[in-house]
């Protein structure tokens, strides 16, 4: 077919243009054909229909706002973006810095160089990372990796030391892009371990992770068959905003160890944690006598544009298997010469830049719960990050996935994008992540209009409960009886939506209460 120079033949390979200038009914018919080649999805393979199925509600929300975004001259009515957590805050200091460093093309640049990163940059990363983290001695270049942005490290690990279907725990609510990270290319599996904003016994604080609770669900999934490869553990914590101590971290470090598991510490805020007297204590700062070495992912100067992330681990067969496979996720030579010149910048940073990062950040959290508490909205009141995690259980008529997704898109209808717990992989509806880190008078009109829809949401609500005595009275018979029964459902269902009920009595309390009950249930299903 391929040597086959008659005219049909010749016009299908100047396709389109001279197809579609065709009008008889076999290339109409093939035009026909090839539109459905370039829609259909059976066209992809399995891994590409699994790709392309996977939702992301993270990247929803940018998608939504982006495509009415505010911007305060040409789109007033735009909606505002707290959803993604990008800190532009400090793009101004950046800009004025950067631009001065005036980096110059060399010829190296424009040829191959170490998939692992310049030797130059890798010098200031760890030249960078001893003095933040207060490393008992200089990190060493050889145990550093340069990648295209945080999530692909956590990529690379996954695929470096998981088969498919293996198991990663994981603490939840955790950051939405870590399903990406583990699940999509690498074909893990993330094993979620939940807690809840209701403290269990022995617990102080909403959301308290403990080591008891991933010893319970490790012994769970194991039992089942589920090979477990690796927990990821995020310091400071995304959603939450915890910081965690050094104990907590040992603990963790500990389980891992009895059970013959990768820790992978990803510590991408370290640099976010805007409470003066909030101490924090990097993995890398731990004597080695302490503690055997995890995988380590950073990356935290507010710049996901630039698409940098650090790797650092002393197991030299994780870094040899990525190296052959980092070619596909380099970062180009310009940027790596840039952000050498950047991390080296010493005085600078500690100087002026983090400084002043951590006053802004203090400054718009404050306008962010400033209006929470105005409203009555709780939230976590935590030292770190470029987010608040915020409680709008009462404004939703059930504790459901549906009601919180209705929620999420009143929200994006008024102009503020926020995201909801389903995010964050969380099991408790009705929390909210918001992002403080937009200029200023962004954050207060944003802030405005969230009043402004919460009050509306109230008012709503009050209507709908007022409505419920009047269709008890409208009619007589089996008509009246049916309205009575809808509206005490409506009513039990909004009461219950507001109180700690569905919150204190989970599954999983059920079952540590009712053992002998759990297993003849589960045996149903057998």
């Amino acid at each position: 077919m391929l040597a086959d120079s008659s005219p049909d033949h010749a016009a299908c390979w100047r396709w389109p243009r001279v197809v579609l200038e065709r009008t008889t009914d076999r290339e109409e018919r093939l035009v026909d054909f090839v539109k459905h080649l370039m829609s259909d999805m059976s066209v992809l393979s399995k891994r590409g229909e699994r790709l392309l199925s996977t939702e992301n509600l993270l990247a929803k929300g940018f998608g939504r706002c982006a495509s009415n975004l505010y911007d305060g001259e040409t789109n007033p009515n735009g909606c505002i973006n707290l959803g993604t957590a990008e800190n532009r805050l400090v793009f101004d200091l950046l800009k004025e810095r950067m631009n001065g460093y005036n980096v110059q093309w060399e010829d190296y640049m424009y040829t191959y160089q170490n998939s692992q990163g310049i030797p130059e940059l890798r010098k200031a990363v760890a030249g960078f990372l001893s003095d933040q983290a207060k490393s008992p001695k200089p990190l060493d270049p050889e145990n550093i990796i340069i990648m295209n942005g945080g999530g692909i490290c956590m990529e690379a690990l996954s695929f470096s030391i998981c088969d498919p279907g293996d198991g990663v725990m994981v603490a939840s609510p955790y950051y939405g892009g870590i399903e990406n990270d583990i699940v999509l290319r690498p074909e893990a599996k993330i094993i979620p371990v939940h807690f809840y904003s209701k403290s269990e016994p022995g617990l102080t604080e909403p959301f308290e992770i403990t080591i008891s609770k991933f010893e319970s669900v490790y012994k769970e999934e194991t039992e089942k068959g589920m090979k477990i490869r690796a927990v990821v553990f995020m310091n400071p914590n995304n959603p939450l905003g915890d910081v965690y101590p050094k104990q907590m971290v040992l603990d963790m470090l500990h389980f891992c160890h009895r059970h013959s598991l990768h820790l992978i510490m990803n510590e991408v805020y370290l640099n976010s944690i805007f409470k003066e007297e909030v101490a924090f204590q990097s993995f890398l700062s731990l004597k080695p006598e302490e503690v055997p070495d995890p995988e380590k992912v950073l990356q935290d100067m507010s710049m996901s544009g630039m698409r940098f992330g650090v790797i650092h681990t002393l197991n030299t067969s994780i870094i040899s298997c990525i190296n052959t496979f980092a070619y596909f996720q380099l970062v180009s030579v310009y940027i790596q010469k840039v952000m050498a010149r950047l991390l080296s910048d010493k005085d600078w940073l500690n100087n002026v830049f983090f400084p002043t990062n951590n006053k802004r950040l203090r400054e718009a959290h404050k306008v962010t719960t400033d209006t929470l508490d105005e409203i009555g909205i709780p939230y976590l009141n935590r030292p770190s990050g470029l987010y608040v995690y915020a409680n709008f259980k009462k404004f939703m008529p059930s504790l459901t996935a549906e009601s919180e997704m209705a929620l999420f898109y009143r929200f994006i209808k008024d102009g503020i994008y926020i995201a909801p717990s389903l995010a964050f992989y969380s099991d408790e509806r009705g929390w909210f992540r918001i992002i403080f880190t937009r200029p200023l008078d962004e954050i207060k009109l944003a802030m405005e209009r969230l009043a402004k829809v919460c009050h509306l949401l109230q008012e709503e609500n009050k209507q709908s409960l007022s409505i419920a005595p009047a269709a008890e009275r409208g009619g007589a018979g089996d008509s009246s009886q049916s309205k009575s029964l809808e509206a005490l459902v409506s009513q039990l269902q909004s009461e219950m939506a507001k109180s700690d009920w569905l919150e204190t009595n989970t599954a999983d309390k059920w079952k540590a209460e009712n053992p002998k009950l759990f297993q003849e249930y589960m045996a149903n299903f057998k």
